[in-house]
């Protein structure tokens, strides 16, 4: 919570609104009731796919340590609950999972402190690499038998992670750090430990057909919580040591060919200031190397999440993960479930990660010795639980996890709403869209959904519900009227609405383009020789195919190749036993591999997704390599569709967002002393705007451009205030054309518009607050 300051009377009203709401500290995170306050009253929901953000790679966990154990269990055992947590039918369909590279040795001092504390003898993980330059592909089986039963159940985002190298690689032998907090990556190590990474990468892609897209070689490295002879791997970094490292890998992956498919994450922090600091004291040369940005969420505000999103995630072209949360015992089993849908709600709101991953898939388990995790079914460390006697068992935060993970897939993509307890995703290529929504209080509440904003909507909305005595229970179909649908959210409730037969063509939408497109133009598919092809249901072809159209080639080197004029671009494949390895690149640049293996058959899945790119036209190439996964029976990769991101619209305000600290050229009026720009409740970044206005004396502010062209305008802002009697709007030539009423006391809100205006009209963009002891802010203003 960043410090309250300010002049006079907001300075008051300030601490009264925080007084009054309270405050609540969930996983380490300060949170003001406000931004949940919506769930104790009955109130509407408005979706703005117009507004879009990442697009969703999947939900997971890490494999500390619990893999460790699950892959020890008896097949009776080990094999329902992979089913139970990696199966999108009969499971939840978790499809990312962070393996973790042990550090146990023959020479790692620390053994015996480890095995005694956490989760006991599951949390010495065998090293491949024991001793130098001697690697056992044998080791870590356990964890392995898990990874590999997740890819055969359809999880395909893997993760290598490390929390200490191997013990030969440290300064004192010890797996779990250095006395006093030190540092403990010899430095005279540096070298072989960028190499141990680089081939542990390269055996799981070469070898067990595992291909881990990213490898992240620090876990929580700053705090100092890993010490000499302490009960878990660890060790601290400097961010200067990150650097280093991260350099090093970089290279190494680049001069070894394995950043062809396996490239650099960090800084994987244990809040989001923290790893927010380690990347920005990276050089560019550390940064160009750091494909994804990771973070926990254990600590860091709301407004650390936004700056991630805003300046590592887009303005540095980054992809984000939320890599680890968890939590205690809550009150209840239910308890757990809601406070696991309102962290992912913080997270998915602000900082927008395109995979989020809580710590453990299971906690609570037990050897044969006794040792073991000391959780419950109330705690949020995993997901599944065992009881007294061993027993696997699933408590509600198991299926809370699944009204997320099991309906929105890889591909779909965040969009808007203006409700802080719901989450929302739109698929353009399936037509469907997922809302999620939270009620966390003791009595239940009737929500309208508008879903008004996109050109057509299905006849009804499919709930599945998780309370205390449903587990993601389906229930009756709610009938949609009018674009909109009313439901009731029983108290502590999780709900997923699935609608289908949902579509949009406003601002923001994609552009689809099947396979069966062909030609030299933009938006075609422009195929060498040696490529066959299907349409019309392929045979019948039950997959999913988009469009009942699919194209394939096992010939090395033939290609298929897209124009487009867009700000990125997805691959959407076919994956199947007999499907092999592709490589994709953009305008001739670096090459990326993609596979197309997995154990099942599956049209129209997400494959590879582009950075962000600059205006103009742009070329995908997919290269076929006659390359395949060990485990696949043949090498031709199977292309389905491409999806487009539009242009990037350029905002025709200036300091839209207020960074520059003073408030032109935006204007004051009416009583101008009453508006400027604060620091106190930014929306994102580190400025806000505000109004003042007074019992007698309203305020507003405004700026004004001239519209460059003939054509209808997008108008959108984030705008909170404490009072009501609130408008945003527009005037085009001195009349007003829109006109906004901004809700009080809800916290800040998405609101958008549309309006037409003729090239050289004047275009007034304005923000206003009626006479009445208050404030109201604003901050994040577009017009496109």
């Amino acid at each position: 919570m960043k410090v309250i300051r300010h002049h006079g009377r907001r300075r008051l009203q300030t601490l009264v609104r925080l007084g009054v709401l309270t405050l609540v500290i969930v996983a380490g995170t300060l949170l003001s009731i406000s931004d949940r306050q919506q769930a104790y009253a009955d109130y509407s929901v408005t979706v703005y796919p117009s507004q879009q953000f990442q697009t969703i790679q999947g939900w997971g966990t890490s494999m500390a340590w619990w893999a460790n154990w699950a892959g020890s269990l008896s097949d009776s055992q080990r094999v329902p609950l992979a089913d139970k947590l990696f199966d999108p039918n009969t499971g939840i369909g978790l499809n990312v999972l962070r393996y973790n590279f042990g550090a146990d040795g023959p020479g790692n001092v620390c053994h015996n402190s480890i095995a005694s504390g956490k989760a006991g003898i599951y949390t010495n993980i065998p090293s491949y690499e024991p001793t130098s330059g001697s690697y056992d592909w044998s080791q870590d089986a356990n964890q392995r038998w898990v990874l590999q039963a997740a890819q055969a159940r359809g999880a395909n985002i893997f993760e290598g992670f490390v929390n200490s190298p191997p013990a030969w690689m440290t300064t004192n032998s010890c797996t779990s750090g250095a006395s006093g907090n030190a540092e403990n990556i010899s430095s005279g190590h540096y070298d072989d430990y960028a190499s141990y990474l680089s081939t542990i990468a390269q055996h799981f892609h070469d070898t067990w057909g595992l291909t881990l897209q990213t490898i992240e070689p620090f876990n929580e490295p700053t705090p100092g919580y890993w010490n000499y002879d302490g009960d878990q791997e660890g060790t601290n970094v400097s961010t200067v040591t990150q650097n280093t490292i991260v350099n090093k890998l970089g290279a190494k992956l680049d001069q070894t060919g394995v950043s062809a498919y396996s490239q650099v994450s960090a800084p994987d922090d244990t809040s989001v200031d923290r790893s927010n600091n380690d990347y920005n004291s990276y050089d560019g040369s550390a940064k160009g190397y750091v494909a994804q940005y990771n973070t926990h969420t254990y600590g860091g505000s709301t407004g650390d999440r936004d700056y991630a999103y805003n300046n590592i995630g887009q303005a540095g072209n980054k992809r984000l993960w939320m890599s680890e949360w968890g939590a205690g015992a809550q009150s209840s089993p239910i308890a757990a479930g809601i406070t696991l849908s309102q962290e992912i709600l913080t997270d998915e709101q602000h900082l927008h990660p395109s995979s989020w991953v809580i710590w453990q898939a299971a906690d609570n388990y037990f050897s044969s010795g006794g040792s073991g995790n000391n959780g419950s079914i109330n705690d949020l460390w995993g997901l599944a639980s065992t009881d007294s006697n061993g027993n696997i068992i699933y408590p509600s935060r198991y299926y809370a996890m699944g009204n997320y993970s099991k309906f929105v897939r890889p591909g779909y993509k965040m969009i808007e709403n203006s409700d802080s307890n719901t989450f929302s995703a739109y698929d353009a290529g399936s037509q469907t869209l997922v809302l999620v929504s939270t009620n966390s209080s003791s009595s239940s509440t009737n929500v309208t959904y508008n879903l008004s904003n996109f050109n057509s909507v299905g006849s009804s909305a499919t709930p599945y519900q998780t309370t205390a005595s449903q587990n993601l229970a389906q229930l009756a179909n709610v009938s949609i009227t009018n674009n909109a649908f009313t439901s009731t959210l029983p108290a502590q409730s999780i709900t997923t609405f699935v609608i289908h037969n949902v579509t949009y063509s406003g601002a923001g939408a994609v552009t689809e383009v099947d396979d069966s497109v062909q030609g030299t133009g933009i938006n075609q598919f422009n195929y060498s020789a040696n490529w066959g092809h299907c349409t019309g249901g392929c045979g019948n072809d039950t997959s999913g195919l988009y469009n009942g159209s699919n194209s394939w080639s096992g010939t090395a080197g033939a290609t298929a190749s897209v124009q487009f004029n867009g700000s990125r671009i997805r691959l959407f494949g076919v994956k199947d036993s007999n499907e092999g390895i592709a490589t994709v690149s953009i305008d001739g640049g670096t090459a990326r591999e993609v596979d197309f293996y997995a154990a099942q058959r599956a049209g129209n899945q997400l494959m590879w997704e582009s950075p962000q790119l600059s205006s103009g036209t742009h070329t995908l190439k997919i290269t076929v390599t006659g390359r395949k996964n060990p485990q696949s029976s043949n090498v031709w990769p199977a292309l389905d569709r491409v999806e487009i991101d539009p242009p990037a619209a350029t905002n025709l305000l200036s300091n839209a967002g207020f960074e520059s600290g003073g408030l032109s050229p935006w204007s004051g009026e009416l009583h101008p002393s009453l508006a400027g720009v604060e620091t106190n409740y930014p929306h994102s970044g580190t400025y806000d705007a505000y109004l003042h206005p007074t019992s007698s004396s309203d305020v507003g502010m405004f700026q004004t451009i001239t519209a460059p062209t003939t054509r209808t305008y997008t108008l959108t802002a984030y705008a909170a205030n404490n009072t009501g009697n609130v408008q945003f709007g527009a005037d085009v030539n001195g009349t007003q054309v829109r006109n906004l009423n901004v809700t009080g006391n809800v916290g800040y809100q998405f609101y958008t518009t549309t309006f037409s205006a003729t090239a050289g009209q004047s275009i007034k963009v304005w923000y206003y607050a009626h006479a009445i002891n208050g404030w109201a802010t604003i901050d994040d203003v577009s017009l496109t």
